[in-house]
């Protein structure tokens, strides 16, 4: 989560849970009230409103936004926090294509809670980390008594992917490869300084975990 503003609380107003949504993201993603306003066809004014007061804009309003911000209708209404992504039904006529390289890097570059799949004592385990992109190494912090904190020299799994409930429509990128975990003060202070942000369960873990990337693929599906 962006340390920039709070997910519930808005500049400028108390405003509703929709504006506080659309204010998180357009601040996350380092847009101006201005800039976004040109992009979508609206009056800044509006936009103001929208954020500050208890508004309710329209579906199509919500779907320009959505597309702009590159969040997902369901992101800025709310509705994916609690349940799990795919509710959907299928389009008619959907399409599924593979992602370039560079898609998939641009991709994982955004940051934000990603998965890892590891084989624990007891089976196979996939879990949320938030990460970091340092170096072209997916970096992030796990607990030293957790099973992520053992995985070093071993080959492990890292996953991300955005679904946007409304259009049915998404992608996801997969990476393989070998995890290490790092030692070297000046390695874990760079790591440090360039984290996106600090683990979500605990700030205070220490304990830095990278993954080199040997293969990085990555589909789409569209209508």
């Amino acid at each position: 989560m962006s340390a920039a503003v709070s997910l519930f609380s808005a500049p400028g107003g108390t405003g509703n849970d929709v504006g506080r949504r659309i204010a998180h993201s357009r601040i996350d993603a380092g847009i101006s009230r201005a800039a976004l306003a040109r992009v979508v066809g609206a009056d800044p004014a509006y936009l103001r409103y929208i954020e500050e007061e208890d508004a309710s804009p329209s579906t199509a309003v919500l779907l320009r936004l959505a597309s702009a911000l590159g969040v997902s209708l369901g992101d800025l209404r709310g509705t994916t926090v609690e349940y799990p992504a795919g509710r959907g039904r299928a389009t008619a006529a959907p399409k599924l294509t593979s992602l370039s390289p560079a898609e998939c890097r641009k991709r994982l570059a955004d940051h934000g809670v990603g998965r890892v799949g590891v084989t624990g004592p007891t089976g196979p385990l996939i879990l949320p980390v938030n990460y970091s992109v340092v170096n072209g190494e997916i970096a992030f912090r796990a607990d030293e008594q957790a099973e992520l904190a053992r995985v070093a020299g071993r080959d492990v799994a890292f996953e991300v992917d955005r679904i946007d409930e409304s259009m049915s429509s998404g992608w996801d990128v997969l990476v393989v490869g070998r995890a290490r975990r790092i030692t070297d003060v000046v390695e874990i202070t760079e790591l440090d300084k360039s984290a996106f942000s600090k683990p979500w369960p605990d700030p205070r873990r220490r304990t830095w975990m990278v993954i080199h990337p040997r293969t990085v693929t990555g589909r789409r599906i569209r209508t």
